[in-house]
């Protein structure tokens, strides 16, 4: 093979890597335009590509009724549903991986089936038991309802990190009269800190994301973000300046975390693949 041949071979993976970045950013691209352009560029034909930037429907989404309050909503959801999957999914991903637990396996089937499950599944019983009880509209009830989710891709994560700590070191640990709450804490949480923080990660994006149990499960005071960008559609109009804005604002603690915790994210998929 000459060296030409085998130089245009080389740039094949990247020339593939740059046409998948493009796609996957052409998308955002279109809607910052749309949210730094006026109302006459936005929508001219053909685009207009050369424009002067103006910042007012950025204030304008962030000061609309209930956006800012969704938003901290949001991130208030995320922050407990992720306390509460891993408090929960931490010992459970454990026993399972290392104690003998009668029927584990009928019980990892089922925590498989139920993440695989359509989300509109869980709404109408979780309704009745939410206005029954007083959760209805509150973050407190949307980061409990997340759990059908984030709790079952808590345990199936981490079991497999787990899998890959040696059972000596907990064995040594428990031989200096260490308990198991201890064991768990003190050595195979460290060590599955990648693992865990790309679990935090992938559970934050799938919550910051949803809009059907939102949709259901609130109505004022617990609006999402995904629920208050709807809220720039009105009755016979769209105002798309400022839920291009909206959009962009919202799209930015996820990519800012992502790209803040992005070796963690690298470091514990790729041990996951290993396993």
């Amino acid at each position: 093979m000459s060296r030409s041949s085998s130089s245009r071979h080389a740039l094949w993976p990247y020339a593939v890597a740059l046409v998948a970045v493009v796609i996957s950013l052409f998308p955002i691209y279109w809607i910052l335009t749309i949210a730094l352009k006026n109302r006459v560029d936005a929508f001219a034909m053909p685009p207009v590509w050369l424009f002067s930037p103006v910042w007012e429907n950025f204030g304008k989404a962030w000061s609309s009724t209930g956006f800012s309050g969704a938003f901290f909503n949001s991130l208030i959801v995320c922050a407990i549903g992720n306390v509460l999957a891993l408090a929960a999914g931490i010992p459970a991903a454990y026993y399972l991986n290392r104690k003998r637990v009668p029927g584990r396996r009928t019980i990892l089937i089922w925590l498989l089936i139920s993440y695989m499950l359509p989300e509109f599944l869980f709404i109408v019983p979780m309704y009745v038991l939410f206005q029954s009880v007083g959760l209805y509209d509150t973050v407190i009830g949307l980061a409990l309802i997340y759990q059908v989710f984030t709790l079952p891709f808590t345990i199936w994560l981490l079991r497999a990190f787990f899998a890959d700590i040696p059972e000596a070191l907990a064995e040594a640990a428990r031989l200096e009269g260490a308990s198991t709450l201890r064991i768990i804490w003190t050595i195979y949480v460290p060590i599955a800190a990648p693992g865990i923080a790309a679990t935090v990660i992938l559970n934050s994006i799938k919550m910051w994301n949803e809009l059907t149990i939102a949709l259901a499960l609130t109505f004022e005071k617990a609006q999402t973000v995904t629920l208050a960008v709807a809220g720039f559609r009105g009755y016979a109009s769209i105002d798309w300046g400022a839920m291009s804005a909206a959009s962009i604002i919202i799209i930015l603690p996820m990519a800012l975390f992502a790209i803040l915790a992005q070796r963690r994210i690298v470091q514990g998929l790729s041990l996951g693949a290993v396993k």
